[in-house]
């Protein structure tokens, strides 16, 4: 498989966007911010945002001059800079310069103000790192449909059917967090599982899945 495919909580999504005590929500104003429209959605579910897709960049933001934080909407369509305040125009033009390579675009009048009125809300946010969690959730959807997918073509019991669907949640959340320590194979996992016709039938959900990854395929209603 595919590397892609293939209230607060501590270090994870905060009830407001900060992550220093030293900053707070009377510290920040909206000129501190800037947003970016993102075409990070998940294709293999897309209610909420590509974990795996919008890591790399939200780290990499959060490396360059100027830049405090760097944070995703659960959606996945909107990126939040949050400026560190000696920022000057220049860097902060060099820097959405450079999210134009990641197809990102700066957000302007209404639709800025409403997503920076959205961001201060804190809700629905994540910052860093913490869009693992995204990559957990699309990795409990995936299992879902792949062991649906197999129920919907031949008989599989409760038991053996909850046993396959954690196996295969504990396996993709580790491959879409980057804590594998090798190859995953999903078919080597479900033999313990499913019979010989079980796991033809998973091979060519397999297959159905890596073409919803790759958006050649639409992701199924039942999905």
């Amino acid at each position: 498989m595919k590397t892609h495919f293939t209230a607060v909580l501590a270090g994870g999504l905060l009830y407001a966007p900060f992550a220093s005590a030293a900053e707070n929500a009377t510290a920040l104003t909206a000129d501190r911010i800037s947003v970016f429209q993102a075409p990070l959605v998940c294709p293999a579910a897309p209610q909420i945002g590509c974990g795996s897709a919008s890591k790399p960049i939200l780290l990499d933001l959060e490396k360059q001059p100027g830049v405090f934080q760097a944070w995703l909407n659960r959606a996945g369509t909107i990126i939040a800079v949050v400026w560190k305040p000696e920022s000057d125009t220049e860097t902060r033009s060099k820097v959405a310069t450079g999210l134009k390579e990641d197809r990102a675009t700066e957000l302007q009048g209404d639709s800025r103000d409403k997503a920076v009125q959205n961001f201060l809300s804190g809700k629905g946010w994540y910052h860093g790192a913490d869009v693992d969690r995204l990559s957990e959730e699309e990795a409990d959807i995936i299992a879902a449909r792949l062991v649906h997918w197999v129920q919907a073509k031949s008989e599989l019991t409760k038991d053996k059917a909850e046993g396959l669907q954690r196996a295969f949640s504990d396996t993709l959340r580790k491959d879409l967090t980057g804590k594998s320590v090798g190859p995953n194979h999903l078919e080597d996992i479900a033999r313990e599982y499913l019979d010989q016709e079980q796991i033809k039938i998973l091979k060519q959900a397999i297959k159905d899945e890596e073409a919803i990854e790759n958006g050649e395929r639409p992701v199924p209603k039942e999905g």
